[in-house]
């Protein structure tokens, strides 16, 4: 959906962190444009459309400020994981959504937020088990000197949990309407759970996609709702 059909669009790399995710975009022939918040995270982006030869504007910034950029431009937003380092997820969509073109697509990533507190304890042999010591709520994370993560004590470990309720909203209220949604890595791809090693990266993500995608389209003005 996001690929598909973007010769001559405009499309925003979001807070991509230096992915390259430019590189697929230009390539098939979007005029690139990408926002981060490090001289770094943008230059590896000019190296890879140097590499390829073709041109991209790199913006320095903060995903919750989008000034910089004009309103009703892009055709695409493509943010992969990276607002868990935001506090409040309207702070982005507000943006996006005057970015946006009416009709415009947003791509965002997510840490499926029921797991991501929990601790891993890794594959028993019969099968994976999780413990789960914090609430499900939303709120800063922070990280004990064992590297637990928790809300209650311990240093800043610089991300926030979000609700799931609060990824969808977020977008609704905004004017964006959701288009899809699917786990990632799709539990329906891949090679046969029987082939993989049990404990591996990819087994394990067929029993605990670590990842959601939300797809939503700018279909209205700016509308906000009640914040649950």
């Amino acid at each position: 959906m996001m690929m598909e059909g973007v010769q001559g669009m405009e499309v925003l790399c979001l807070a991509g962190g230096g992915g390259q995710h430019s590189a697929v975009f230009a390539l098939l022939g979007a005029h690139v444009t990408v926002l981060d918040l490090t001289p770094e995270q943008l230059e590896r982006d000019r190296q890879a459309a140097q590499h390829y030869g073709y041109a991209v504007t790199t913006i320095q910034g903060d995903m919750r400020d989008l000034s910089a950029l004009p309103s009703d431009h892009f055709d695409r937003v493509y943010q992969p994981i990276s607002t868990l380092f935001v506090p409040d997820l309207h702070e982005v969509y507000a943006g996006v959504a005057r970015v946006l073109k009416r009709g415009g697509l947003v791509l965002s990533d997510y840490a499926v937020p029921l797991l991501y507190m929990a601790q891993d304890k890794g594959w028993d042999g019969g099968g994976y088990t999780l413990y789960v010591s914090e609430p499900y709520v939303r709120g800063a994370i922070l990280e004990t000197e064992d590297g637990r993560l928790n809300y209650s004590q311990g240093t800043s470990y610089s991300e926030f949990h979000h609700l799931l309720s609060d990824m969808i909203n977020s977008l609704i209220s905004e004017g964006l309407q959701i288009r899809g949604l699917w786990e990632n890595p799709r539990p329906d791809s891949g090679l046969p759970v029987e082939d993989l090693e049990p404990g591996s990266e990819a087994h394990r993500a067929r029993y605990l996609p670590y990842g959601l995608r939300i797809v939503a389209e700018k279909v209205a003005s700016h509308v906000r709702s009640e914040r649950g």
